[in-house]
């Protein structure tokens, strides 16, 4: 059995107990094989990478110089757990995989699903939400679809790197005939929709409730979207034990539950 096997063996393990009693302790884990938790707690903060604009799970307020919502509050508490401080670096998307394995961030928080692809070259947190994937149009356009590839011949928006990016890049592999638009950043891809350069963007459904207060959006179809989770290097299981004890404490105590009525309502 291979190490990710191995460590995907405890980490079953762990959850079916875990959820049993309310907890996961690091004890069910397997022997830590290396000393990032000491080294973060060393240096006083855990290095997270990001990408802001992805509400409500990461923002940026220029003007108090602080990111905000649902993944930022989530990380502050494996933080506290850690006794340190988090260190954000802001990026584009499809930049945080190769920052991570790199060593150049501690772990990613970016609303990033977990997907066989992510799976094989990072090790990913237990799942704190399920969100759906939805496809978002202009209030005036007449466009409506039954599936995703009802969007054959039509200029299509998505975020580099996503899930979404994926889905359409695999239809178009298979034949379908999609324009597919990739943007770094949300707010240029929103900006594109309400100017008619985008017939539609695919995108996670909790994003839509922030543009659709800077344009007239409306959704046209929905898919439910892989689980979502925290990720770090597979060579870290010290960081992954922390990061599940925390996420699996947080469900035991009520804090996840508050911290998803705040931010998503």
């Amino acid at each position: 059995m291979n190490p990710k096997q191995t460590l995907a063996l405890y980490l079953v393990i762990g959850l079916v107990i875990g959820f049993g009693i309310g907890f996961m302790t690091p004890s069910l884990m397997p022997p830590a094989q290396s000393t990032l938790v000491a080294e973060i707690q060393a240096r006083g903060t855990i290095i997270v990478g990001t990408s802001s604009g992805w509400p409500p799970f990461e923002m940026y307020n220029s003007t108090t110089s602080e990111f905000y919502g649902f993944d930022i509050e989530l990380c502050d508490l494996i933080a506290d757990h850690l006794n340190v401080t988090v260190e954000w670096v802001d990026m584009d998307f499809d930049a945080l995989v190769g920052a991570c394995t790199s060593g150049t961030i501690d772990m990613i928080a970016a609303a990033m699903f977990v997907t066989p692809e992510r799976a094989d070259v990072l090790a990913h947190s237990v799942s704190y939400i399920r969100v759906n994937e939805i496809v978002v149009v202009s209030e005036n356009s007449t466009l409506e679809i039954d599936s995703l590839e009802d969007l054959e011949g039509l200029d299509v928006g998505v975020q580099t790197g996503t899930a979404e990016d994926y889905e359409i890049s695999d239809l178009i592999d298979e034949g379908t005939n999609i324009l597919i638009h990739r943007y770094a950043r949300p707010e240029i891809l929103f900006a594109d929709l309400d100017s008619g350069i985008l017939d539609a963007v695919y995108v996670d459904e909790p994003v839509l409730a922030l543009y659709s207060g800077l344009y007239s959006l409306r959704s046209i179809y929905t898919l439910s979207a892989p689980p979502t989770a925290l990720f770090c290097r597979w060579e870290n299981p010290d960081l992954l034990a922390a990061m599940n004890t925390v996420i699996l404490n947080a469900y035991d105590d009520g804090s996840l539950d508050a911290l998803v009525e705040k931010w998503f309502g």
